[in-house]
């Protein structure tokens, strides 16, 4: 089954329909299956066709779309292809909101925006303005499920594992779709989640069989611990891979260990940071960097110095996608942990610094954190010395914070969605018709 879907990648089409075909496919959980069949496919499209093309300049849906995966493979396609659905004074036209298609791939589109592109902006404002506009009552109950699902959370920002399992679900109810790449995806889904499981399974007997060695000491002991556990993790990837990486991680985690002092002495000395000396802290303590650093030993081959010391620098990637995990972690967990006696978070700073309501403070974060994803964005575009794999687990990182927060605290007080989701991705498989 797998190579009929490779076979159906890689044959003939029209363009519109084989970026429907890639999009389809990504979506579906496949992107990792077929990685040389997609790039290839994405290519045909940039080969075939261009910013001037006859079909994208009349419609909304195939320019947005071709914009969408077009960047998202690292391809600069300019923001100035939407300008044909402005009107004299620029703004987008108003009849464009009779198309709803159109207005979900716009929508959609516009978190690929970069840093000074104003139309994307835009073209963001206007499709999340009349999205939420549209009577649900008139849409046909598919379309009304996406739009919903768009509004929640844009597509850019999900984490693919849990949007295959959405969308599995979802695909299964279009008129057009491909049967073979509907049954082939439940079938793969079901396979990683078999996976999973096990995975699981090894972790949880790690605890188990490792609890009653936990020493009841005090810090000096847990020292010792990291300590131990540097040398051992170090020791052993010298063993395997003939690199010394213990430099480079007692380094990350003294960074680590430097932001939670600095963290508790503001809290035990009553001092309030500005956003600004809160922020530069706090990218390091939520653990961002360190988990990004093993991430880089996790989808790497080919281990240099000079990726080792770029990362231990903290790059812009990996500085926003640490902002990310920290401001969408504020967002979701400060009030109950401000109620445990906690620190203040990056909402407090800013009403202290600017003596704003909560309300206006959740605003303000909100938009940096819209910010964050447009440097982020442009950052994707840089070139840098690290394998792929790599490059993509930074923004990950910032999707699976926004998994965890988007509607409060899903790691430290889970909530019914995180139980859904925990269920679809690790227990439940997908049916098979």
């Amino acid at each position: 089954m797998k190579e009929e879907v490779r076979c159906l990648i890689s044959a003939p089409m029209d363009p519109l329909e084989r970026l429907v075909l890639i999009d389809a496919v990504q979506r579906l959980g496949l992107r990792y299956q077929f990685e040389i069949e997609i790039k290839n496919a994405v290519q045909d499209v940039v080969n075939q066709t261009n910013d001037q093309d006859a079909l994208f300049h009349r419609d909304l849906h195939s320019t947005a779309l071709r914009f969408r995966i077009l960047r998202q493979h690292g391809y600069h396609v300019p923001q100035e292809i939407f300008d044909r659905f402005k009107d004299e004074k620029g703004h987008f036209k108003v009849d464009l909101c009779k198309d709803v298609k159109g207005l979900l791939s716009l929508y959609e589109a516009s978190f690929l925006g970069l840093e000074d592109e104003n139309t994307m902006d835009d073209a963001k404002v206007f499709a999340t303005k009349h999205l939420k506009d549209l009577n649900e009552a008139k849409l046909d109950p598919l379309m009304a499920r996406k739009v919903n699902h768009a509004l929640d959370m844009p597509l850019h920002w999900r984490l693919n594992r849990v949007e295959a399992r959405w969308f599995i679900d979802t695909y299964r109810e279009e008129t057009n779709k491909n049967p073979l790449l509907l049954e082939f995806a439940k079938l793969d889904f079901n396979r990683v989640q078999s996976i999973h499981q096990k995975e699981v399974s090894k972790f949880a007997g790690w605890d188990i069989n490792e609890i009653d060695k936990i020493p009841d000491k005090t810090i000096r002991t847990c020292l010792l611990a990291l300590f131990n556990t540097i040398n051992e993790v170090g020791y052993w990837y010298l063993r395997e891979k003939g690199f010394n990486i213990i430099p480079y991680l007692s380094k990350m985690w003294a960074n680590q260990c430097k932001a939670y002092c600095q963290e508790a002495r503001w809290f035990h000395s009553g001092y309030k940071p500005t956003l600004k000396e809160y922020i530069d802290i706090a990218v390091v303590s939520i653990s961002a960097p360190i988990l990004l650093f093993c991430a880089y030993f996790l989808t790497t081959e080919n281990i240099s110095k000079e990726a080792l010391d770029y990362i231990c620098d903290l790059p812009s990637i990996i500085r926003c996608s640490a902002m990310l995990f920290r401001l969408t972690n504020d967002l979701g967990t400060s009030s109950d942990e401000l109620a445990r006696g906690d620190n203040v978070k990056s909402i407090q700073c800013y009403m202290n610094d600017t003596g704003a309501s909560e309300e206006v403070a959740r605003e303000y974060i909100n938009g940096l954190i819209h910010q964050t994803w447009k440097t982020l964005n442009k950052d994707m575009f840089g070139d840098y010395p690290f394998e792929e794999p790599f490059i993509s687990a930074c923004p990950n990182l910032g999707r699976a914070a926004h998994c965890f927060y988007q509607h409060g605290d899903g790691h430290g007080v889970p909530q019914y969605w995180t139980k859904d989701h925990i269920s679809s991705l690790l227990i439940e498989p997908v049916p098979l018709d």
